[in-house]
């Protein structure tokens, strides 16, 4: 008994730190982006105001050179970083995702399901926004996006030592691997878009218990577990069975944390 009160208060303990964590990274992206708004665009004067316009190049050209001080170019610039910085900003102020039947958990609570679910595409739409605020600040807006144009806001942006994320030790290892290898579901990842470079990045976290060591694999990760969720490849189920869910959070995080170090440089 005294064991099991030991345990339920560390996991109590445990989950405090991880909540004020979540808040401050949140926290530390609302506050860069309030101070980039009040320099760019809080009242449009740009659009008339060459000479804030040269300041606005100036700041973005630290990311590319290529960045123009036209009204049309600073006016793309702005509404890709505000697009971005929203959803990622939506993403990490999702304290308890959940995605379901909303009138049927209100009135039975949330499935373990749905919350698994939820931290999936907390993750989804957290790389979302961190991809449009990158190619919005490195000037590239094509379709698809580089990997180079990634690495080079990655390496942009200043970033403090990573905290290393170690993999989960999930008992199902060799579930595991098949899921990643065996023909059929190589045939649905195919089919679904999902590529042999995500699953390469999955199996050597995950299958290989590498630890991600830093920014750059930690973004690595997160769009090969974004592909797998969005395309349908990767189930809430084996992402309880594997022990993914605080691993889904820490990279959301990671994003919005990026994010606020690349915003700082404008400030």
């Amino acid at each position: 008994m005294v064991i099991r009160l030991c345990r339920i208060i560390r996991t109590l303990k445990n989950w405090a730190k991880i909540m004020e964590n979540s808040t401050e990274v949140a926290e530390n992206l609302r506050n860069v982006w309030n101070n980039v708004w009040n320099i760019f665009a809080p009242d449009n004067s740009w659009k008339d105001d060459q000479s804030k316009r040269t300041m606005i190049k100036e700041k973005l050209v630290y990311f590319s050179p290529e960045h123009s001080e036209s009204v049309e170019h600073i006016d793309k610039v702005i509404k890709a970083l505000t697009r971005g910085v929203a959803l990622t900003q939506a993403a990490v102020d999702w304290k308890y995702p959940t995605i379901g039947d909303e009138s049927f958990s209100r009135k039975k609570g949330r499935t373990p399901h749905e919350k698994l679910r939820g931290v999936q595409w907390r993750l989804v739409i957290a790389y979302s926004g961190f991809e449009i605020t990158a190619k919005g600040l490195m000037n590239y807006f094509e379709r698809n996006t580089k990997p180079k144009i990634i690495q080079d806001f990655i390496n942009k942006c200043s970033l403090p030592s990573y905290s290393k994320l170690e993999p989960p030790t999930p008992k199902e290892k060799s579930n595991l691997e098949k899921w990643l290898i065996k023909k059929e579901d190589e045939a649905i990842a195919e089919f679904l878009g999902v590529t042999a470079g995500d699953a390469k990045i999955i199996n050597h976290w995950l299958v290989s218990s590498q630890a991600v060591c830093n920014w750059q694999e930690a973004v690595k990760l997160a769009k090969a577990l974004r592909n797998t969720t969005a395309h349908g490849f990767l189930q809430p189920t084996k992402v309880g069975r594997w022990k993914l869910k605080n691993s889904f959070r820490i990279l959301a995080e990671n994003l919005a944390e990026i994010m606020t170090y690349g915003l700082r440089t404008l400030v």
